[in-house]
């Protein structure tokens, strides 16, 4: 088995070099005096030039090390908080050359693509306007519709049909959210989307617990959770809500007693448009997205959603948030 070491980082390798180029000058310095032992002194004069050579050759490498490390790290940042919501601020090129290129078409890399997620999104608001629109007309239309089986089969497939274009916008515009991050009461929230199941006549309850304030976006964090809950409802019958939190993620559970998942479908049926054949079907209604979704917004939180088989059956869906949700670009 090859063992593979982490690669040292540039500065490290800076610092490699001062020290090797301080071994071997002093080496040198030594070797030149051992041959002039005859003056008077010699080994004594070339120590402190040895040293100050040193001293010169550090400065240096510590000067090119801030010079290449402090673009590079000030990229990487702005790289990891890009997230295609809006374009991020130019960074200001700086450093060798190189570093100034790798910087310029940084800036315009971001930039072109958040102007095809702007592009993006004004296309499916255009197709959505444009699809919504041949749909109401069906609906007034099927209105006068003889026999009354026909007429509620129609409305029923229209319906689904403007269900099924929501559930793409909002999957589709997720990541570019204008909601802005507010400290939410994130125990009222979730109380306030069981009183809407409880309504409705399905059987969901929230554990007991503290109230707990999380920085967030209330409205599409009650999207999310009404998805897991509604799959729930809608395969098990019922749910189980339970909230937990520490000093990094809050997590918001919800379980069912259904007959749970295959384990090689857990991560599927994340996906859009998944569906299983067998208990999660077609004839419950959906398009596949309402999984997708809550990973989308899970995500845009610094989050997850994670499914597991109970141990005593049903279904675990587990939404993970971060502390700090992105408001960056």
């Amino acid at each position: 088995m090859k063992l593979r070491l982490p690669a040292p980082s540039l500065r490290a390798q800076l610092l490699l070099i001062a020290v090797g180029g301080f071994v071997v000058g002093h080496m040198l310095n030594w070797m030149l005096a051992s041959g002039l032992r005859h003056l008077h002194g010699g080994y004594h004069l070339f120590m402190p030039v040895s040293v100050l050579t040193f001293l010169a050759l550090l400065a240096t490498v510590a000067w090119l090390s801030a010079r290449v490390t402090r673009p590079l790290r000030r990229l990487t940042e702005s790289a990891d908080r890009f997230s295609g919501v809006e374009p991020l601020q130019p960074l200001e090129p700086e450093g060798p050359p190189d570093m100034r290129r790798a910087i310029e078409a940084f800036n315009g890399l971001s930039q072109r693509i958040s102007d095809l997620l702007g592009e993006k999104d004004q296309m499916l608001g255009a197709l959505g306007h444009d699809l919504r629109t041949p749909l109401a007309s069906m609906k007034i239309r099927a209105a006068g519709m003889r026999p009354v089986e026909e007429r509620t089969a129609l409305f029923s497939t229209v319906d689904g049909m403007e269900r099924m274009i929501d559930d793409i916008l909002t999957l589709a515009r997720t990541g570019r959210s204008a909601e802005p991050v507010t400290q939410t009461d994130v125990r009222a929230l979730v109380l306030g989307i069981v009183g809407e199941f409880t309504a409705q006549g399905a059987t969901v309850e929230l554990e007991p617990g503290q109230e707990i304030v999380w920085p967030l976006r209330p409205d599409l964090l009650t999207r999310a959770v009404r998805n897991l809950v509604d799959n729930a409802v809608r395969y098990a019958g019922g749910a189980r809500l339970s909230l937990a939190a520490d000093g990094q993620y809050l997590v918001i559970l919800v379980d069912d007693d259904g007959p749970g998942l295959p384990e090689d479908q857990l991560e599927r049926v994340l996906r859009p448009f998944s569906r299983l054949d067998q208990s999660r079907n077609r004839a419950t209604g959906g398009a596949g997205l309402g999984l997708a979704i809550a990973l989308s917004i899970a995500r845009l939180h610094g989050g997850n959603v994670e499914l597991r088989n109970r141990a005593d059956g049903g279904l675990a869906a587990a939404l993970r948030l971060g502390r700090a949700p992105s408001e960056e670009p």
